[in-house]
């Protein structure tokens, strides 16, 4: 089953359903996906804050204001004093971050109400009658004052109460309409009616945390969803803020962003020439200054008048609260707990700062897209690059992401996530990594087994570094092929047992195999006393033929000791000794190599012309009486080899000629006196039997046979005399050209 996963194809198409799925996760894009993201624009927004303005103040219902003027609520006769004192010391506008939702039950009607059973006097009692009640008065105060604004808030309680607009909101680029989008709610907590007809303006100040309890998003228009089930959209607190201190009347929604099935969403908001940038259900993301205890001035300070102008003048004033027992604390990124009046005071500040924080809604499919390239450039690059090397990559890549990332943050205000696409990149490199290991280690085990016995050990090791050198589809390329035998084996083995003819081989074919092996050539395969070997396959092997040479001279230098090693044995044994002797054949050129067999059973192995003649030229060793004989091509491949033509032979199979060579030594045989002279001579013989000139090359023949560098070859002297001697009795036809003809294998 492990081996299903060696499959390339296979491990690409896990790589790809990983992708897939981590794509899926992203478009579903639940929570634990979210917090990754808010993680990254937390952090962004803790290192990088907002730089802090000068035009809001907040004036504080706190603790010591409870404590010097009373429990809340206070008389709104009161509370009708601070936009007064507010907008005398040159606030722009005063806007309340809290809902008076209920009568002032401190007025004078419910005075009179509870005082009626006590027996008051006529007097007093149409004394408190003509007074006006509190709320009448705080509506008159706001109406005449012209810069108040008030607030409502959406609930979960049923109400009859629908929130009054006072702003105008004009719609431009909706598909269809903009109520479509905008968070819409049946229900809201609002003023009463006289106050929100005497205000300014009139504004949400509902916000909802995220899943972790943080306010990261707050909507700047709110719905209001009728029984006719109608849409109104109003204008949230901080908006309707801005818009009564610029003296504007009109909100424009715009909309030039992604289309969803509905339409487009909302893209922007224009209050007064300053353009807020929103989600497509017209959220902004709040960009945090931090708390500031320094914007705060205390309500009680206010009402006792000991506040400086400086404070307020030319600035946009929140009241609001930030008791505990009022219950309106929040929970930001880079503060645990804070009034929720400040929240909506940093929204004010950015807006008329043009500091904002973006996320297009497109911004999801340019990250989704990037993750897949990245990962898709992984998948493509991990075969062929190395695994530290593509890691390298990787760790660029996503470092580049993630300063390109910040950049966007710290210059440009867009929220980009680093880490979704980081952790699905690291993700698909690390199990791609571990699959091309899986591959690798199943392809250097297949090279183990497959080679293991028949190629040498620094050979098997470039093997197995870098497998893609191994071609086991099949190929043509050029080879050297040898074949090499055991003369007269027969004969030996009729006098051993079957274990001792075992014990004889594997004595002689294991220091033939290692010589093979050292010269970096491949054994194909043993065949009873015969091997065959090849070089240049299954890897590259540069001057082939030159090794080939060198591995059968050796293998003919090495026949001594194993012969003494045999003969010692057979001695001991009480048996007769037979020398061991071989022929090896050599020839280079094209081969089919690959694997060869059935469906069943198959081996590396090669085949073609090439194979055939080498197999020829090793059974013509023994007639020709020559330990090693090579084709024209070996001779050309490895010329500074110690050479000797031998003939042109026509093996058995073939209808063209082969001139064929003995090899008698290496180069540094090649290079001395005695065998330039010794080849002088020879090659003086062959001319001589080739112009049929017999009596001078059966002289030579003699005096050549009688050369101590010629002593392996003095067989074949011995053949080319009798030649002479035949041919001068019997002349070769018209036209002979010197070729001989085999008439065996």
């Amino acid at each position: 089953m492990g081996r299903i996963f060696y499959n390339r194809w296979v491990q690409v198409f896990l790589l790809c359903s990983l992708l897939i799925g981590a794509v899926a996760l992203r478009v579903a894009d639940p929570r634990v996906v979210e917090r990754l993201r808010y993680i990254a624009f937390d952090y962004y927004n803790k290192v990088m804050p907002r730089i802090a303005g000068d035009q809001v103040v907040i004036v504080d219902i706190d603790e010591e204001s409870l404590q010097k003027l009373g429990q809340w609520p206070w008389p709104r006769t009161e509370i009708a004093k601070i936009p007064d004192i507010l907008t005398d010391l040159g606030a722009k506008t005063v806007a309340f971050d809290m809902v008076f939702s209920e009568p002032d039950r401190t007025s004078p009607e419910f005075m009179l109400e509870r005082l009626e059973g006590i027996g008051l006097s006529r007097d007093a009692k149409s004394a408190l009658e003509k007074l006006p009640s509190n709320d009448a008065y705080f509506a008159k105060r706001i109406k005449e004052n012209g810069k108040t604004v008030t607030a409502f808030v959406w609930t979960q309680q049923p109400t009859m109460r629908p929130p009054i607009r006072k702003a105008t909101i004009f719609n431009t680029g909706f598909k269809p309409y903009p109520e479509k989008f905008v968070n819409s709610v049946r229900y809201f907590a609002t003023n009463l009616p006289e106050l929100s007809e005497a205000s300014a303006g009139n504004g949400s100040f509902s916000m909802s945390p995220e899943h972790d309890g943080l306010i990261r998003r707050v909507p700047m228009v709110v719905g209001h969803i009728d029984e006719n089930e109608d849409v109104t959209i109003h204008p949230a607190l901080p908006l309707e803020a801005i818009r009564v201190a610029l003296g504007k009347k009109l909100i424009k929604l715009r909309s030039f962003g992604e289309p969803t099935e509905e339409g487009f969403g909302i893209n922007a908001i224009n209050v007064g020439g300053y353009n807020v940038p929103t989600d497509s259900e017209g959220n902004i993301w709040v960009y945090y200054a931090g708390h500031r205890p320094q914007i705060y001035i205390p309500a009680w300070k206010v009402l006792a008048g000991i506040v400086s102008p400086t404070q307020v003048k030319d600035k946009i004033v929140m009241v609001g609260t930030s008791a505990i027992g009022l219950l309106d604390l929040r929970s930001t990124p880079l503060d645990p707990v804070i009034p929720g009046v400040e929240v909506h005071a940093e929204i004010i500040e950015q807006v008329l700062n043009n500091q904002f924080l973006q996320r297009p809604d497109f911004f999801k499919s340019a990250e989704i897209a990037f993750t897949v390239a990245i990962s898709l450039l992984v998948i493509v690059l991990a075969p062929f690059i190395a695994p530290m090397t593509l890691a390298l990559v990787v760790v660029f890549l996503m470092c580049a992401g993630g300063l390109a990332s910040v950049y966007a943050y710290q210059a440009l205000g867009f929220l980009v996530d680093p880490l979704y696409p980081a952790l699905t990149i690291t993700m698909i490199f690390i199990l791609s990594s571990l699959l091309n290991n899986l591959r690798s280690e199943g392809e250097r085990r297949m090279i183990k087994n497959a080679f293991g016995h028949y190629i040498s050990k620094d050979l098997m090791d470039e093997l197995t570094s870098d497998p893609d050198k191994l071609q086991l589809g099949g190929e043509v390329k050029e080879l050297s092929v040898m074949f090499t035998d055991v003369r007269n084996f027969t004969t030996i083995s009729e006098a051993l047992t079957p274990a001792e003819i075992i014990q004889m081989m594997n004595g002689f074919l294991t220091p033939m195999t290692s010589i093979v092996m050292e010269e970096r050539g491949t054994v194909d395969k043993y065949m009873g006393d015969a091997m065959m070997a090849f070089w240049n396959a299954p890897l590259d092997v540069k001057d082939h033929a030159k090794h080939a040479c060198r591995a059968a001279l050796k293998m003919a230098e090495a026949l001594g000791p194993v012969n003494e090693v045999m003969k010692s044995k057979a001695e001991a044994d009480g048996r007769v000794f037979h020398e061991i002797r071989t022929g090896i054949g050599l020839a280079t050129g094209l081969c089919s190599i690959g694997n060869m067999g059935s469906k069943q059973r198959f081996a590396y192995s090669a085949l073609g012309d090439t194979v055939n003649l080498s197999s020829r030229l090793e059974g013509q060793t023994k007639p020709y009486g020559v330990p090693i004989m090579t084709s024209s091509t070996t001779m050309e491949k490895a010329k500074d080899f110690a050479f000797l033509e031998l003939d042109l032979l026509q093996v058995k199979g073939r209808t063209e000629p082969e001139r064929v060579y003995a090899l008698v030594g290496d180069e540094a045989t090649a290079g001395t006196k005695a065998f330039l002279d010794l080849k002088n001579k020879h090659d003086e013989m062959i001319v001589a039997y080739r112009a049929k000139k017999f009596d001078k090359a059966k002289k030579l023949c003699v005096t050549l046979s009688k050369d101590n560098l010629a002593k392996d070859i003095t067989g074949f002297y011995a053949l080319m005399i009798e030649r002479c001697v035949a041919y001068k009795t019997n002349p070769p036809p018209r036209g002979w050209a010197g070729v001989y003809i085999a008439t065996d294998k």
